[in-house]
Order: C-alpha cells, then structure tokens, then sequence
C-alpha cells in the first residue's frame, strides 16, 4: 500500500471518528451539532481530494479505459462530496 493511501485513509478515519464523536456529544449538547456537520464537510473535502488523487494520478491515461457506468458514479461522488463541503463552508463562515 502506498504512503499517499496510508494518509488519506488515516484523515478519513480522524474524520469520521470526530463526526461520530461530535454527533454523540450533540445529544446532550445542541452547540456539537454544528461541529458534528463541520467535521463531516472536512470528511467529504478529504474524499474529493482523494478523489482527485486518484483520477490524476493513479488512473491517468486510463480513465478513458474505464466504463461510462463507472465514470458517472464517480462523477455523482465527487459531486455530491464537493457540494456537501460547499454548503457547510458557507453556512459556518459566511452565513452565521
């Protein structure tokens, strides 16, 4: 396993334990909710970065190799993980 897959799977897994954490926490605390939401946008930032990684530098000149079936799935991830980071980024700091 390569380094680079060592350390986003490491930030994915800081990621989603603060996401869990926070969520717990905001049972008894309303103010974790908005934490519990930063942390998963952070998690979804890591994925679209991960995602890059992966269609620039490991898949490369092969991606037109790839299934039209596998690309929109793709498409639909990084979509839905680049919005999700959007509407939480502007929702914490430009909104509130």
């Amino acid at each position: 396993m390569s380094k680079s897959l060592r350390v986003f799977g490491a930030l994915l897994a800081i990621g989603i334990i603060t996401t869990v954490i926070f969520l717990c926490l905001s049972t008894k605390n309303p103010d974790f909710w908005n934490k519990a939401l930063l942390s998963f946008s952070a998690v979804s930032l890591i994925g679209v970065c991960f995602q890059m990684y992966l269609k620039e530098v490991v898949i490369k000149e092969k991606w037109s190799e790839i299934s039209l079936t596998f690309k929109a799935i793709w498409w639909f991830i990084f979509t839905t993980n680049s919005l999700n980071f959007i509407n939480e980024f502007m929702t914490t700091f430009i909104f509130r």
